[in-house]
């Protein structure tokens, strides 16, 4: 089976991070060295994938690069996702459409 998605390609950089605890998110990353720490909310955006059919992203994200061990599915092309703590957060992104079939990662952005 040929996989006839896009692949996407997330904004090369984060476009909001700002610290908050009032606010809402897909995902809480906690950091065990600093559980004290308020957590920053990052939301990431990237181009909406133009095939007809597209049924969700999936945002992977982890503390090392290439190495994706969380995962956050969404409807839209943004994630809002806090992250406790001031570690390197990486993430990638696929689009799946309502067959199932799922495009091969985006570029890797990260916070900071």
């Amino acid at each position: 089976m040929k996989k006839y998605l896009f692949t996407l390609s997330l904004l090369p950089v984060l476009l909001a991070a700002f610290a908050s605890t009032r606010s809402k998110a897909e995902a809480v990353i906690r950091d065990d060295a600093d559980s004290n720490a308020p957590i920053t909310y990052l939301t990431l955006v990237w181009d909406r994938n133009p095939e007809p059919d597209i049924a969700g992203y999936n945002v992977y994200y982890g503390r090392v690069s290439g190495d994706y061990t969380q995962l956050v599915t969404v409807t839209n092309p943004t994630a809002r996702i806090g992250v406790r703590g001031s570690r390197t957060i990486y993430f990638a992104v696929t689009a799946y459409n309502t067959n199932g079939v799922e495009s091969d990662l985006s570029e890797e952005v990260h916070w900071p």
